[in-house]
């Protein structure tokens, strides 16, 4: 059966969405997050929105290659799964699938717990890419205001 251009269009419009289903956050949404739920500083949201771009590309559904221990990476933070893995020691209390949705609030949740042990220096993408640079750029334009 030959599609006509119309058709094709429709049934191609139709399909799309299913391959489009990982979300890639924009650097406001994800500043709007840092700052109005966990109570962070434009200059933290910042932080937050370079170590994003750098270790996924914004992608909610980014899953890394398996390091030679075994363990994976999950979400836009790329968070090892040995914080999501239930029952360690190190678990932020969020699943694997979670730091997999385009739900970016357990991701942070995540990401929270763990700079709050370990900072920002845990995550190689932010030490190599983010570290003593002007990470402002990433948020300057977002029109982000605590909710108050």
């Amino acid at each position: 059966m030959m599609l006509s251009g119309v058709e094709l269009v429709f049934a191609l419009g139709s399909v799309l969405p299913i391959f489009s289903s990982a979300l890639v956050a924009s650097p406001c949404s994800l500043a709007e997050v840092f700052i109005n739920k966990f109570g962070q500083n434009k200059a933290e949201a910042a932080n937050w929105a370079c170590l994003a771009k750098h270790a996924s590309g914004f992608n909610t559904q980014a899953i890394g290659e398996t390091h030679r221990d075994g363990s994976d990476d999950f979400g836009i933070f790329q968070i090892n799964d040995k914080y999501c893995r239930r029952g360690t020691k190190t678990s932020c209390g969020v699943s694997c699938t979670d730091l997999v949705s385009n739900d970016i609030v357990p991701s942070a949740s995540c990401a929270m717990s763990i700079y709050k042990k370990e900072g920002f220096a845990h995550w190689p993408a932010w030490k190599n890419n983010c570290k003593g640079h002007d990470v402002s750029r990433f948020i300057d334009k977002c029109e982000v205001r605590p909710k108050g």
